[in-house]
């Protein structure tokens, strides 16, 4: 062996191990899965099994580690009695573990973390290859930066015009056709799309804190799924930008038909032909690098436009305790237009010809200029009319 294998254990499994090793060569640490492959424990058939879906889970990730989302191969080695596949090591853990100490994660470092799994997922679905199993505790964090998708156990090779019927993965993570699958004899199966379903959930844990289905009794959460029902209650999703819960297409994205879901990321729709794919995810707004940038541009462009507003609500009314200038041609053919000119010759008509209007309690100047005769009128004691007047 190539490597010294270390007592630390960094994960079990039904049939395997993880433990840390070094290479001895240049004393890199790795971390190496080991299978046990023997039949002591087991029968020859579950041990030809074993041996089978370890060979296509390293074949698979072979055609995969050169993305730098997916995790890395380094070796493969196979015994009578175990096989050791030997991935590069993940000091942080897994992304479960990183969310059970913080609860949720901050918008921007989601958006960070969902544009990895988007392109690693994307990249798998390229090359025809479905995962299946998606879920927080088989992502792994290299560092505070960096994730990678591990646990190809149940990848598998698949043609987009194929389909897949067998029930696996894990319970909160499993899509609404896969369920059918089991369900219902006719149903059409699945493919692809069970993994940007898996996705969808993943970022509703991301955000929320918490599975976007979940329930006690296992049957009521199945139901939740088939039916896609969950919400967006007010805490923490208040401070959710709209664009993470309702990402859509943009006019003039080459390729894409334009699709708007009213749902987090398009991701979790039971439609299967309405659900988004990583590819398009990653063409989304909120999935935008610049997004926050030009979020923090746009509230700075909105804020100098209401300091021109408030400034020009301040002029108007200053306007109004503005003398308005008029020249002596207009003040010659409507004298009374101006307000403060039409002031002065009613308190001047009035000091004059004040006399001649009863000073009682309906006192009023406008009598003074009536331009045509009133019928006379009472209330109470109080009588006038244009003869009185004269």
């Amino acid at each position: 062996m190539f490597f010294t294998i270390s007592r630390q254990v960094l994960g079990r499994g039904l049939a395997s191990t993880v433990r840390k090793c070094i290479e001895k060569a240049t004393g890199q640490a790795f971390a190496v899965k080991i299978v046990d492959v023997s039949t002591e424990k087991q029968s020859e058939h579950e041990a030809i099994r074993l041996r089978q879906e370890t060979t296509s889970e390293v074949e698979i990730l072979r055609q995969l580690s050169e993305h730098p989302s997916i995790i890395t191969i380094h070796g493969f080695y196979i015994t009578p009695s175990f096989l050791f596949a030997v991935f590069e090591m993940a000091p942080k853990g897994e992304l479960f573990d990183q969310l059970n100490s913080s609860v949720t994660v901050s918008e921007k470092k989601a958006r960070r973390l969902m544009r990895q799994l988007f392109d690693g997922v994307a990249f798998m679905h390229d090359r025809n290859i479905v995962h299946r199993d998606l879920k927080l505790e088989n992502i792994l964090c290299i560092d505070d930066e960096r994730i990678v998708i591990s646990d190809f156990g149940f990848a598998t090779y698949l043609k987009k015009s194929e389909t897949l019927r067998e029930l696996c993965g894990t319970p909160g993570y499993l899509s609404p056709e896969m369920l059918k699958c089991q369900m219902y004899e006719d149903a059409p199966g699945y493919s692809h799309p069970v993994d940007e379903w898996a996705l969808g959930v993943i970022m509703y844990t991301l955000l929320a804190g918490y599975a976007p289905f979940y329930h006690r009794k296992q049957l009521t959460m199945m139901r939740m799924i088939q039916e896609g029902k969950y919400g967006f209650q007010a805490e923490p999703w208040s401070t959710i930008t709209q664009e993470a819960k309702d990402m859509e297409l943009p006019f003039g994205v080459a390729h894409i038909w334009f699709r708007s879901f009213p749902q987090i990321s398009g991701l979790l729709r039971v439609t299967v032909e309405e659900r988004l794919t990583s590819l398009e995810c990653l063409r989304m707004p909120w999935m935008n690098p610049s997004a926050e940038i030009c979020g923090r541009l746009d509230m700075r462009k909105r804020f100098r436009q209401a300091i021109v507003l408030v400034r020009f609500f301040c002029r108007l009314q200053k306007y109004k305790y503005l003398k308005s200038v008029t020249d002596r041609e207009s003040l010659k053919k409507r004298p009374f237009r101006d307000r403060d000119i039409r002031h002065e010759a009613e308190s001047a008509i009035f000091s004059v010809y004040g006399h001649w209007v009863n000073r009682g309690f309906y006192y009023s100047r406008d009598m003074l200029f009536a331009n045509k005769p009133r019928p006379k009128y009472r209330k109470g004691n109080y009588t006038t009319s244009r003869e009185n007047a004269l």
